[in-house]
């Protein structure tokens, strides 16, 4: 939800939306970022699930 308002705040702001003055861009970057972080634990999750006990999640 909160990257939606993120997008729509930028949207909204049209194209002073992208600026440094307003922190809408700022805040929409810093939420995306999120989602690139949370596959990478995925993917180490899965890693050391395979080292600990020696079955594979994944092919």
């Amino acid at each position: 939800i909160a990257t939606d308002i993120a997008r729509e705040a930028r949207r909204l702001l049209g194209a002073n939306g992208i600026l440094a003055e307003y922190a809408s861009m700022r805040h929409m970057a810093n939420l995306e970022s999120v989602y690139t972080y949370e596959g990478t634990h995925d993917i180490h999750t899965l890693v050391l699930g395979q080292a600990i006990t020696g079955i594979a999640a994944y092919e």
